[in-house]
């Protein structure tokens, strides 16, 4: 790493020496006309893939005179893709993380990029291969300084042709990682489909959405809260999808240049991956003798410790304490209102007094009331990973699994009733630390919500 910070040191030194020349002569000349594009033909000696298996691990650096060339399938011009150049070429596709929020200006998609390797660095977000300027001590890499853009990156001409590779859900592996794909015969799943957004364009809140082929075969769209179509409804026919596939620990993700780069105005499948039913008959009708409260306030008798156990961002308006109405007759929390976005209501901060006793595989709360639009939950890892759950219809006590995203499908309606609401934990992670977040409570947007939840507890 010292070695990687004493070469741009030197570099910023020169950088630096040439913009002072440069200022003390006076130009005596016209500007010159921009040349066109001219392909330099740099002397390749190493592919992308080769690239990629010089990560064996753990980050490192790039210590030969390696030169790559690729064309650029990223497009940071709409928000989604941040801070990161794709390249691929014949043989797969690698990100470079760049200190850069307007790549699309001088690195288009489809232009031809020459890359100097020697001294970056390659390592692995979560088991996404990347190279960066340096080890960020977590296995990753650092982000390359935006004035060292041209000592390492040399621009070939545009317009390159760019053919996705059109291939199945099932085919994909790792292999194709940081490459542009084609799913044809796809369609988002229901519930979300012509409902949901790409993500929460409100709270600037990234989210994932699920595609489907006809046989149920799924993967996962993450889009970013600050891309420009985050707010867009997700269209609700079937079609094709081109998009950069990527992977996240185990799992597969497609990360979209632009909207348009989904054509799903199509007939639907006539079968397709719903989501799983998630009540059971075995729904418990109480707590466990042994569970206990969550977290400090978690059975809001004492608002104080409630908000205490609160992260920054706090508790929206319309969640306020409701005296007198809880489960027990004592206190409850109280939703009254229509929520412009997908909000967070509340989401409490791990702490030496809010985490998950180990061993816990079951966490409940009570429900009383109407909502046009359901309920949704996380689960916090102590690495920050989320369990989703979603409540979905609740009409009586109900037991429920975990599912691949946020979602708010189904109303609420327990006819004046205390109902029980019981999440399966197992197989979740679960916070048992200090630090981090523990628990989040989501609701769904432009829908009328008039609920009293009380006795947050796990066991």
């Amino acid at each position: 790493m010292k070695k990687a910070q004493l070469i741009f040191r030197s570099m910023l030194i020169a950088i630096l020496a040439s913009t002072l020349l440069t200022s003390c002569v006076k130009d005596k000349f016209d500007t010159p006309e921009p040349t066109p594009d001219v392909d330099p033909n740099l002397a390749v000696n190493l592919s992308i893939d080769e690239l990629k298996n010089l990560y064996t691990g753990s980050s490192a650096e790039i210590t030969g005179d390696y030169i790559i060339s690729g064309t650029v399938i990223s497009d940071d011009s709409d928000g989604n893709v941040y801070q990161t150049l794709i390249i691929q070429d014949s043989t797969g596709g690698v990100g470079f993380r760049i200190q850069r929020t307007d790549l699309f200006t001088d690195f288009p998609f489809g232009r031809k990029v020459y890359v100097k390797l020697k001294g970056l660095w390659i390592g692995a977000y979560n088991n996404l291969i990347q190279v960066g300027a340096g080890d960020d001590g977590q296995g990753s890499v650092t982000l390359i300084p935006a004035a060292f853009v041209d000592s390492f990156f040399v621009k070939g001409p545009r317009n390159q042709t760019v053919t996705p590779l059109e291939i199945a859900i099932p085919d994909l592996s790792s292999r194709y990682q940081n490459t542009l794909i084609k799913l044809k015969n796809v369609q988002f799943q229901e519930g979300q489909a012509g409902v949901s957004t790409y993500a929460d364009a409100v709270n600037h809140q990234a989210e994932s959405t699920v595609l489907e082929d006809c046989d149920g075969n799924k993967i996962e769209i993450r889009t970013s809260g600050y891309a420009k179509f985050a707010g867009t409804t997700l269209p609700g026919g079937k079609g094709d999808v081109v998009a950069i596939y990527q992977i996240f620990k185990t799992s597969n993700q497609l990360l979209l240049n632009k909207s348009s780069d989904v054509q799903l105005d199509g007939e639907r499948c006539d079968t397709g991956g719903n989501p799983t039913d998630t009540t059971s008959n075995d729904a418990p009708s109480s707590p466990d003798p042994s569970a206990v409260l969550l977290f400090p306030g978690s059975d809001f008798e004492n608002w104080s410790d409630f908000q205490s156990s609160i992260n920054s961002f706090g508790i929206k308006s319309y969640a306020t304490q409701a005296t007198g109405t809880g489960h027990d007759g004592s206190n409850a929390l109280s939703l009254n209102g229509t929520p412009g976005g997908n909000d967070y209501v509340f989401t409490i901060a791990a702490s030496d007094n809010a985490k998950f006793p180990a061993g816990a595989t079951r966490l409940s709360f009570y429900v009383k009331g109407t909502a046009a639009k359901s309920l949704s939950i996380n689960v916090y890892s102590s690495t920050g990973d989320k369990t989703y759950y979603n409540i979905e219809d609740l009409t009586e006590n109900k037991l429920v699994t975990s599912s691949e995203n946020n979602q708010y499908t189904g109303t609420i309606n327990t006819n004046g009733n205390w109902v029980l609401v019981t999440l399966d934990l197992t197989g979740a992670g679960l916070n048992s630390t200090n630090s981090g977040d523990l628990f989040a409570l989501k609701v769904g947007k432009n829908a009328a919500y008039d609920l009293l939840i009380d006795d947050i507890k796990v066991w």
